[in-house]
């Protein structure tokens, strides 16, 4: 998922970065990723993204393809006013006792202001509470665990997901960004030919909505992926669905974006080997 100029094939319409992001770091650590797919979602979403990061002191990846920076779309941008900013939990601990990693409500220590009286410690290393860095096991074994622990508690609030047309549905499509738009027209052209095809599209794609595409598979009879690379989505979506139905990949990685077409050639597909069937 890139947004640059079109100038070569590394900065061409590909979504070739869905696994980086999650595992691109050096750590175990989880991650929060968004995944926009208009040009109104990248300004709500990084309104969105500074809020998660704030909230649960984490890192908050904001991923939208190259196509939308291209993208001439009329935008209703909220006043100033109707924007309220999350603030971050801020210490109350006496300056001595302070320890900066130290849990607070859900896990979450409170951060204090770069230049305020309160003295931490940053490092990219594994680190005790002071934030020092540390090869204690059991030290390195209990941030590891809050880290995960702090995003999996409120996995509610940031897993976000849109759905059309899925109340009927017996082929689901499971897209991201801007394969997500060629998913919709290409499920609305083939609704109107008389198949029931839905569409499942993560807004947050880490943590991955597992749970919620399992609740949707179940219900369905095919799952098809749709994505602008050689099928990283697909294997969550494949861990996901667990055999509930079949899951069939529509991959496009040449650098150009997946079309409707695309995608409504795959659905036609299926009727002819008999998989949505």
């Amino acid at each position: 998922m890139r947004a640059g100029p079109s100038t070569g094939l590394p900065t061409s319409p590909a979504q070739g970065d869905v696994m980086q992001a999650r595992w691109g770091t050096h750590g175990d650590h989880p991650v929060v990723a968004l995944a926009p797919a208009s040009v109104a979602e990248v300004y709500e979403l990084t309104v969105r993204a500074f809020a998660l990061s704030e909230r649960y002191r984490t890192p908050v990846l904001l991923l939208f393809d190259e196509v939308i920076g291209h993208v001439h779309e009329r935008v209703t941008v909220p006043r100033a006013e109707d924007v309220v900013p999350v603030e971050r939990a801020r210490p109350e601990d006496a300056l001595e006792t302070f320890l900066p990693y130290a849990p607070g409500p859900g896990g979450v220590p409170p951060m204090a202001d770069f230049g305020s009286r309160y003295r931490f410690h940053v490092t990219g290393l594994a680190h005790d509470e002071r934030g020092y860095p540390t090869q204690d096991s059991a030290q390195v074994a209990r941030l590891q665990e809050r880290l995960h622990a702090k995003i999996e508690r409120a996995r509610a609030d940031i897993v976000e997901w849109e759905g059309v047309g899925l109340d009927d549905a017996d082929t689901v499509v499971v897209a991201v960004g801007i394969a997500a738009r060629a998913a919709r027209a290409a499920a609305a052209r083939a609704r109107a030919a008389g198949a029931r095809v839905g569409v499942f599209r993560p807004r947050t794609l880490w943590p991955f909505p597992d749970r919620e595409v399992a609740e949707v598979a179940a219900r369905a009879r095919t799952v098809v992926v749709a994505e602008m690379n050689m099928g990283q989505m697909l294997r969550e979506v494949e861990r996901a669905v667990g055999g509930r139905a079949p899951v069939v990949p529509c991959l496009r990685a040449d650098g150009q974006p997946l079309s409707p077409e695309d995608v409504l050639a795959r659905l036609e597909s299926l009727d002819r080997t008999g998989v949505r069937r």
